[in-house]
Formats: structure tokens, C-alpha cells, sequence
């Protein structure tokens, strides 16, 4: 396995993609900071900015690290020097899992050291920022995790980075709909009366309050409470946000995540014919 870890951060260390990655990291940081400085706004209003994108940095870099080792031969090569199949899975989870990680804090240090540097200031204690910073890290393992199942499972490069990419679209659409669904209120006002009063402004008189059908009840609405907290997805638009509901709940659906695509992705890659 070490013999194994330190070739994979080897290639790591010459990955165009992982330095594109990068880039990225630092240049979306700086504009985050940036926009502290121009919109006079706090560090901690956009520290965690970030988190919505990274199922797509995840898929993007995943898909196409992993692919690469695939049409270069090297995980066969792995094999036949008398690797197992399970420590070969596992040291790639593992220096997948670091560089996301290392892409992650660069663009948070990014963001606090430049936001600092531009005057910008924290109001939310250390605490929750903490708190937030570490379950988003174990939900970007969880990606990580769920994106390395479907690249070594996906032996073409383009079919597996299309594949994640996918889904990461629909982790980051289905966020969405989901945050906005649970978002509808009960009950909408009614406005009875519109008129203008003497200072020329037009002025509403509330009348009773009618049902919204949009808004969900019962089942349907625990069904759609759970996937806002189990998604990795959803889980990353609410670090964003920085309101989870239940953030105790958001590292145990995680590490579930984690373990079990890390097993399904173990067992299935030992049965997967790579000639």
C-alpha cells in the first residue's frame, strides 16, 4: 500500500489536472475575496461560497484522474507487479480524496487571508465556522468516495467523466428544487385592498390567508426534509448557505455514503475483467 500511495502522489504531483484544479481553487478564492472588499461584506459571508461547486471540481478532476490511469495501462501495470485489486481501490480513494481536500483549504485560505488583507472582518464565531468547515470537508469525502465508484467501475475515460459529470448536474440541480420546495410557505396573504395613501405610495391591506398547494405535508415532505440532509449535494448548498437544519445528521449520512460505495466500488472492482 505505501508503495502504492507514493506512486499515486508521484503522478499527483506531474497531474495537469490536479494543478488546473488548482488554479481554480485560488482564482475563485480571490475573486471571493475580492468581492469583500467591493460589496463591503464580511469573510464569513462567502468562506464556504465554494462548497456548491465542488461535486463538479470532484466528477471533473475524479473522471479524469482516474480514467487517465485506465488508458495509460497503469492500473493493469499495478496488478501485475502483485498489487491486490482492494489496495489498489483504496490508495486511489485515498490520494483522490487528498488532492479534492488540498483544493478545498487552499480556496478557503485563499479566501480568509485575502478577505483579511482587504479590510474584511468575521462576525460568526470560530465555532460554527469550524463546525461548517469540517463537515463540508467528510461531505467532500463522501464525493469523493461516490465519483472514484463510478471512474473505476467505467474503465473509458470520456464515458466516466461524462458519467460524473452527470450526476454532479443533478446533485446541484436537485439541491435546488429540493431547497426550494421545502422553502414554500404554508400559506399565502390575500390582498384584499390596494390603494394609494396621501404620500403617493401604494399601500396593501392583508385580508385572511390562503393554502399554498405547492406546499408539501406528511410523507412527501419527510421524504424531501432526508434527501436535503443525505445528498452530498444538498448538503454542500446548505454548508453555502451556512443554515443546516440538523448539521449533527450531515457526517453520519455522509460517512454511510462512504462506506458503502467505498464497499460496492471494492467488491465490484475485484469482479471487473480490465483486459
Amino acid at each position: 500500500m505505501s508503495k502504492l500511495l507514493r506512486a499515486n502522489f508521484a503522478r499527483l504531483k506531474k497531474s495537469a489536472i490536479f494543478w488546473i484544479g488548482m488554479v481554480y481553487a485560488l482564482g475563485i478564492g480571490y475573486i471571493a475575496a475580492l468581492s469583500i472588499k467591493n460589496q463591503h461584506s464580511r469573510i464569513d459571508d462567502v468562506l464556504f461560497s465554494n462548497c456548491m461547486f465542488m461535486p463538479i471540481v470532484a466528477a471533473v478532476f475524479i473522471g479524469l484522474f482516474i480514467g487517465t490511469e485506465y488508458s495509460d495501462g497503469t492500473i493493469r501495470n499495478k496488478l501485475m507487479v502483485g498489487h491486490t485489486r482492494i489496495s489498489v481501490y483504496v490508495s486511489n480513494f485515498i490520494v483522490c480524496t487528498a488532492a479534492l481536500l488540498i483544493m478545498y483549504i487552499t480556496n478557503l485560505a485563499v479566501i480568509i487571508g485575502i478577505g483579511f488583507a482587504f479590510g474584511g472582518s468575521m462576525e460568526t464565531s470560530t465555532g460554527p465556522l469550524f463546525l461548517f468547515g469540517l463537515i463540508s470537508m467528510i461531505t467532500l469525502i463522501a464525493l469523493s468516495a461516490f465519483f472514484l465508484l463510478i471512474s473505476m467501475l467505467v474503465h473509458n475515460k470520456a464515458s466516466g467523466c461524462v458519467a460524473a459529470m452527470i450526476i454532479s448536474l443533478v446533485f446541484l440541480m436537485s439541491a435546488m428544487v429540493i431547497s426550494s420546495r421545502l422553502q414554500e410557505p404554508e400559506y399565502y396573504d390575500e390582498y384584499d385592498v390596494t390603494f394609494m395613501d396621501e404620500s403617493g405610495e401604494i399601500q396593501k391591506e392583508y385580508g385572511k390567508k390562503i393554502k399554498n398547494p405547492n406546499y408539501l405535508t406528511g410523507t412527501k415532505r419527510e421524504i424531501y426534509k432526508f434527501l436535503y440532509d443525505f445528498l452530498p449535494g444538498c448538503q454542500m448548498l446548505q454548508i453555502a448557505r451556512q443554515d443546516p437544519e440538523h448539521p449533527e445528521r450531515l457526517p453520519l449520512y455522509s460517512l454511510s455514503i462512504i462506506i458503502v460505495t467505498t464497499a460496492c466500488g471494492t467488491f465490484f472492482f475485484q469482479r471487473k475483467n480490465l483486459k
